[in-house]
């Protein structure tokens, strides 16, 4: 069920829509907060200083505020000229010393108007006309958010100048400030009558009249001989301030809590730590209370008030996950400069979180645990020796997430992270991408602890018997190995995190421990994984309350997570083109997904996963991650057991000793120095559970089981199929105890003159290559013994030779429980048993799924879903046994002749 918040919208008209739109885009738009900035910065200037009347100041503002959309230096500028005539028709030496913080602002506008709009708000605001005046004391509360959004070392170079400004300009004009910073005004009087605001300003009427009077005063040559007096008076009160006054210990308190708050969410965690950044602000009340008793001020206690009105501003703000401190957005980009030629980017600020990743949460758990936990506690890494991995590769199938996964990982962790575009690394140039490589890695080294991502690593780690002379792949290969490898010599940690969706083209120098410590499997996303997606991809959206995200998790089998946000994609666009059309909001309904599903097809093949699968079982290097993930998931999966296998007591017991033993108790078999068997060849006809048997035994003892189909080693040619051959065997002893089954034997192996040697020769080769030691064990099933080559069937490769039956009387009967489950309870299962001689279990697994679709038939017709035993004769009589009298005859021949070994 989807929440009120994400259904709240559904039948809203268009244009309500629209508007909201524009709303989030404003809200999202740098160009809008910038505009908002310079208007508030211009308001505070041209209301301080009495000319303009308070609703021409802003209508005057929201002209600079709205050049600022486009171009913010010029609306910061264009506010310096309109206080002009302001300056000068209080005083002409105000209006010089406008023209000086002109010329001031031009010089530095481009490059910092940010930070000078924030001033203007700062330090005018608590000189500004009333009612603006009653909004003083907000200027704690935009000294802490010019703390977040500049950094801790710029917040004080914001901060200190704003705080000595207020001071200033109240000992020069002699009135207090309503931002409540304290002064003696008693050591600052008389004062210079030209140097205060002794003029009010003017009506809307006059202000055009006045305009020109105004800037004639900036050519007042009077002006000069105040100049001497006005640079003294400056000077004479910023020594007081400082000297005889508490300026400096004002300073000090607001210096102190502003670096603090520019700092620490930098350096936390905690999803308050905007609010805990700023909570110092209540004492900086409790601060001035003390210095109004040593210096005699008359303290304000509305202090107090807005202190605890911008620590819950800030509160809220976290309350509401409004983050605005940049603190380690700073930080990196400071260290990205040093990377320049390379343009890496700030992953960081994708917005990309670990929530953003559906399902995962092994994966997940594997990262942290390899890279979070190592660098993070540094106590229980020096107790325990924990060592972050110098490489960690992540593979899998195109869209599982690999990438965003990292990009999330950026986001939260506390760690320099560094993307590297292989593009830019790579030059035409002989030696370049070299240089380049060795440059990066020099970087990364000086800013550790550090990652540097390779995303689609196989671009610089092909195989390099792959790559062409000329190619500069391999030389460039050579230096990452090379640099991967003088890592693990530093004291503060380089990880080299790679990502491929193409694992086999990596050369093999790459994978070996010391370079990638983990290998880690990003599979497709299972069942419980693709519901989190689904849910996470609808969120914000309107949707309709029938989606079932259990039933779009099982009609997405084999999905990957952008094949997922496809087929929503899709969908939302289905949803808006009706919108369009009933000018009213429509939700996504289950019937969109449902029929996009059924239209789609997952972007990974089934061979591609198979290619995966073996990649991982050669490879993968994983404590508690993909691979424990996929155990258990196979664990939660039906398997095949003895259970599923009716009859075959002996071939079962033949099973168990020739594996059982052997590969699970190997110090059985030396302390009685017993010779395990190498290998079990099953004979008989098609169809009696020779590959059922295999299965059950490999899944009941828990091992690895892999297979070789003749029929599909031959069809890529004999070349092809010795290597499969040499590569599985290979594979199975990476992986002991592990059962090789190869299965239609006859394809590949028949008898000298009927196929070609070399392939049975490689597959001799190999079996007669394993050692008792090795736990493996190779298991043959064959419909035709009789044209095996002989070399093949000789003691010492296939030790037991078992011939499998067609089912007994009492195995068939089990078979039809297996098969029709609770419908057995119908039938005579022991008249037909008796009645099916030479049917195998396939041909009985046929008929009672025969029997169930009648059953399906009935009850879709309304009747009751019930059957007898005559109607299954019916069936039973439209079919003929896969095994002949003939057939069995042939098999007792060879049984004869070559017997059997169990």
């Amino acid at each position: 069920m989807q929440s009120q918040k994400e259904n709240k919208d559904i039948g809203a008209s268009i244009s309500g829509e629209r508007t909201k739109a524009y709303l989030k885009m404003l809200q999202k738009s740098e160009g809008f907060w910038a505009s908002v900035l310079v208007f508030l910065g211009s308001l505070s200037l041209l209301s301080a200083i009495p000319f303009y009347p308070l609703p021409f100041a802003f209508i005057l503002a929201l002209v600079c505020g709205g050049i600022a959309y486009k171009s913010p230096p010029i609306g910061v500028a264009l506010g310096f000229i309109l206080i002009l005539p302001a300056l000068s028709y209080q005083s002409p030496i105000f209006g010089w010393i406008g023209l000086l913080l002109l010329a001031l602002v031009f010089f530095e506008v481009f490059s910092s108007w940010g930070e000078i709009a924030l001033l203007e708000i700062l330090v005018l605001l608590p000189f500004a006309a009333f009612p603006l005046s009653l909004l003083g004391g907000l200027v704690y509360f935009g000294m802490v958010l010019g703390s977040f959004h500049f950094g801790s070392a710029k917040s004080v170079v914001v901060s200190i100048p704003a705080v000595f400004m207020i001071l200033l300009l109240s000992s020069i004009w002699l009135v207090p400030n309503s931002a409540f910073f304290q002064l003696n005004l008693d050591q600052y009087s008389p004062g210079i009558n030209y140097l205060q605001l002794q003029k009010p300003a003017l009506s809307m009427g006059t202000v055009g009249g006045e305009l020109g009077h105004a800037l004639a005063n900036m050519v007042d040559l009077g002006a000069v001989g105040m100049a001497w007096s006005t640079i003294a008076q400056i000077f004479g009160n910023a020594f007081k301030i400082f000297v005889s006054d508490s300026g400096l210990l004002q300073l000090a308190v607001w210096a102190g809590v502003l670096f603090f708050a520019g700092w620490f969410p930098g350096n936390s965690r905690s999803k308050w730590k905007q609010t805990i950044a700023t909570a110092p602000l209540i004492l900086v009340p409790v601060a001035y209370l003390i210095i109004s008793f040593i210096y005699g001020y008359d303290f304000n206690f509305l202090m107090f008030v807005y202190a605890g009105l911008s620590v819950g501003g800030v509160a809220l703000l976290d309350y509401k996950g409004v983050k605005i401190s940049r603190e380690k957005s700073i930080s990196r980009k400071k260290k990205m400069k040093k990377f320049g030629k390379f343009g890496f980017q700030d992953v960081s600020e994708s917005g990309e979180t670990m929530d953003n990743v559906g399902g995962y949460e092994d994966v997940k758990k594997e990262l942290q645990d390899s890279i979070m936990l190592p660098l993070r506690n540094k106590g229980l890494a020096l107790a325990y020796k924990l060592k972050v991995p110098s490489g960690i590769l992540l593979f899998g199938p195109p869209g599982t997430g690999k990438t965003m996964l990292m990009r999330a990982m950026a986001t939260e962790m506390d760690y320099n992270f560094y993307p590297v575009k292989t593009p830019e690394i790579l030059s035409q140039w002989y030696g370049e991408s070299e240089k380049n490589v060795a440059e990066v890695f020099d970087r990364a080294r000086k800013t550790a602890p550090s990652i540097l991502f390779f995303d689609e690593i196989d671009a610089v780690g092909k195989k390099r018997s792959a790559a062409g002379t000329d190619s500069v792949t391999p030389r460039v290969l050579n230096v990452i190995l090379q640099e991967m490898d003088g890592i693990k010599k530093t004291d503060n940690p380089v990880i080299v995190v790679g990502a491929t969706n193409v694992p086999n083209q990596l050369d093999n120098a790459l994978m070996r421990p010391g370079r990638f410590d983990k290998i880690i499997y990003m599979h497709l996303p299972d069942y419980d994984a693709r519901k989190e997606i689904f849910r996470v991809s609808l969120k914000g959206l309107p949707v309709s309350k029938d989606i079932d995200y259990e039933k779009l998790a099982k009609k997405s089998d084999r999905f990957s997570g952008a094949d997922i946000q496809q087929v929503v994609k899709t969908a939302l666009r289905r949803a808006a083109q009706e919108a369009k059309s009933q000018g009213k909001v429509i939700p996504i309904r289950m019937e969109h997904l449902m029929s996009i599903l059924e239209h789609t097809k997952p972007s990974t093949s089934l061979a591609a996963i198979e290619n995966y699968e073996q990649f991982r079982m050669d490879f993968e290097r994983s404590e508690a991650g993909a691979a424990e993930a996929e155990e258990e998931r196979k664990k939660k999966e039906k398997k095949l057991g003895w259970k599923d296998v009716a009859g075959l007591q002996d071939v079962k017991k033949a099973f168990r000793e020739a594996i059982e033993v052997p590969l699970l108790h190997p110090e059985l078999i030396e302390e009685f120095n017993v010779k395990p068997s190498k290998g079990i060849l099953l004979f008989g006809p098609p169809g009696t559970g020779k590959t059922l048997v295999v299965k059950a035994a490999s899944n009941e003892l828990d091992i690895s089981f892999l297979t070789i189909s003749g029929a599909q080693l031959m069809q890529k040619g004999y070349a092809h199929a010795t290597n499969v051959i040499k590569e599985t065997f290979n594979r199975a002893r990476e992986n002991s105890p592990a059962v090789i089954f190869v299965d239609e034997m006859e394809t590949f192996a028949p008898s000298r003159g009927r196929g070609r040697n070399d392939v049975v020769g490689q597959f001799l080769v190999e079996m007669d290559g394993i050692k008792g030691s090795e736990g493996v064990l190779v298991v043959g099933a064959t419909n035709r013994p009789d044209i095996l080559d002989k070399a093949i069937l000789r003691p010492g490769r296939f030790d037991k030779v078992i011939y499998v039956p067609p089912p007994d009387k009492e195995a068939r009967v089990e078979l039809f429980k297996i098969h029709l489950g609770k419908f057995a309870e119908f039938l005579d299962l022991e008249s037909l048993a008796k009645v099916t001689p030479g049917f195998t279990g396939a041909d009985l697994a046929a008929l009672s799924q025969k029997a169930k679709m009648k059953l399906l038939q009935k009850k879709l017709a309304g009747e009751a879903p019930e059957l007898k035993t005559q109607e299954v004769l019916t069936m039973l009589s439209e079919m003929k046994p896969s095994v002949t009298s003939q057939m069995v005859e042939e098999y007792k021949r060879f049984v004869e002749k070559y017997g059997e070994r169990r």
